[in-house]
């Protein structure tokens, strides 16, 4: 095999009480990487179509990605690679870290799959720190791993994948405006009560508990924020609004992914879902807030390969 195409998935990071640990993969939006070997060293850029990104190979996160994984291998050829950037950056659905976990992981085929997956987040997060310095590996685990993960960021990325619910639904409305990663994590507050510690400790330790159990009211009861989202909501004069019809009409939760803009409702029941996405787009149109919204099962598949 000397060339690939996959399909890496956008996510949704934080899930509420889960910030910076805590993300799931999304059905319907994602990058498309193509790769392709070559006899001459290095990586190569052929085509970027879509949203902007940085053609520079120092500054990209895929070609920064694919660079790490290269310099752990005794490879004397390189990589082409082109891009199709479907998720806009600044959206909070993890676009920087689709384009890194897409490379690395058609390389890994390509190349006979010398790494593990858990090799692969620690490549990927190479590409994804280009982004953002502080940038944790929610949303990188989220597109390799697909489903719902749990992430440890202080012990090179250890990732457990948590039950995936059935008969849950995310709704995603992603507003066309853009906020950087970096930016918002400047202005979080660098230190938190010791009782909101303790809330959000038990918020996180119940929600994978009903994760386990089935127990959707435990699930209701422990997605709430003690960290974050009071700050960011703050960016975003639409949230509260949008957050109140989705809870009018009986979304299990509804929060910011990542640092915004976009809003996600989880929701426990498909026709429920179908209903809350049409609210609140009619919501945005009554805003004239230009959007994109997906309806997505609660942790979707991974990257995958597709068909040339």
């Amino acid at each position: 095999m000397n060339e690939i195409k996959v399909f890496s998935p956008a996510s949704v990071s934080n899930i509420c009480c889960g910030f910076d640990v805590l993300g799931f993969a999304i059905q319907g939006l994602g990058d498309i990487i193509s790769l392709r070997k070559t006899h001459k060293k290095g990586i190569f850029i052929k085509k970027i179509s879509g949203f902007n990104i940085p053609t520079d190979i120092k500054n990209n996160t895929a070609t920064v990605a694919l660079n790490s994984f290269l310099n752990q291998l005794n490879y004397s050829n390189g990589f082409e690679i082109s891009i199709e950037k479907n998720i806009k950056p600044g959206s909070g659905l993890g676009s920087s870290a689709a384009c890194a976990a897409g490379s690395v992981f058609a390389a890994n085929l390509l190349l006979g799959e010398p790494f593990t997956l858990k090799n692969l987040v620690e490549f990927a997060m190479s590409g994804e720190l280009i982004s953002s310095e502080s940038a944790p590996a929610d949303n990188v685990a989220s597109a390799l791993y697909g489903g719902i993960v749990l992430v440890d960021n202080f012990k090179k990325y250890h990732v457990i994948n948590l039950p995936t619910p059935k008969h849950v639904f995310a709704v995603i409305h992603h507003p066309l405006i853009s906020r950087s990663t970096s930016e918002s994590r400047n202005e979080l507050p660098k230190k938190v009560l010791l009782q909101s510690a303790s809330f959000q400790l038990t918020n996180i330790a119940s929600f994978i508990h009903s994760l386990h159990t089935n127990n959707f009211d435990l699930m209701q009861r422990s997605l709430n924020d003690h960290l974050v989202q009071n700050q960011r909501e703050n960016f975003y004069p639409y949230f509260k609004k949008i957050k109140s019809i989705s809870y009018d009409l009986g979304s299990i939760c509804c929060s910011i992914s990542g640092s915004g803009p976009s809003i996600f409702s989880i929701v426990g029941d498909y026709k429920l879902a179908e209903k809350i996405k049409l609210e609140i787009d009619k919501e945005f149109i009554k805003m004239d807030i230009k959007f994109n919204s997906y309806l997505s099962p609660f942790g979707a598949q991974g990257v995958r390969v597709m068909e040339f």
